[in-house]
């Protein structure tokens, strides 16, 4: 099987969307619960995907390591603004993300060198660890759901069974 950078891209989509249905119905009290002071709210995942997105781009765009310190300063003022605000930012900066991949990666190959997060790999290694991101940040997100709500059905939630 021949991959393409079009399935590598739809399915760093599918991982974002897979993280969306974690917090789909997600009640006022959730956004901000903690089960001990050391893990991270499912607002502050939020702010941290969104760097998450930043500092791929800023490492694909200099290939280099990313300011990492500029932009968790940057998201924790993410982080204060509502969670409305904090899904749009999300949603466009994976956007910008995919349209930097489309842009600087269509026409290259697959074994191409690019830099994410200042690790260098080939695209058809890195672009998948872009959505290892996604699937582990919807695990606690589901923790924190079935933490915080006994009744929430993960199964049904995600994937629409039971």
């Amino acid at each position: 099987m021949n991959l393409t950078l079009d399935e590598l891209i739809e399915d760093l989509q599918h991982s974002r969307q897979f993280f969306f249905k974690h917090i789909d119905g997600l009640r006022e009290d959730q956004w901000d619960w903690k089960p001990y002071p050391e893990c991270k709210s499912i607002r502050d995942t939020l702010a941290h995907l969104v760097v998450d997105d930043r500092t791929a781009i800023e490492s694909i765009e200099t290939n280099a390591m990313p300011d990492f310190e500029a932009a968790y300063t940057a998201a924790g003022r993410d982080a204060n603004d509502t969670v409305a605000k904090l899904l749009v930012l999300l949603s466009e900066t994976h956007a910008q993300l995919i349209a930097l991949l489309r842009a600087k990666y269509t026409d290259k190959p697959l074994d191409a060198e690019i830099s994410i997060w200042g690790t260098n790999g080939k695209v058809v290694r890195m672009v998948p660890h872009l959505s290892s991101e996604d699937y582990y940040h919807a695990g606690q997100v589901g923790f924190i759901r079935m933490a915080s709500d006994p009744e929430w059905n993960y199964y049904k939630a995600v994937y629409n069974m039971g």
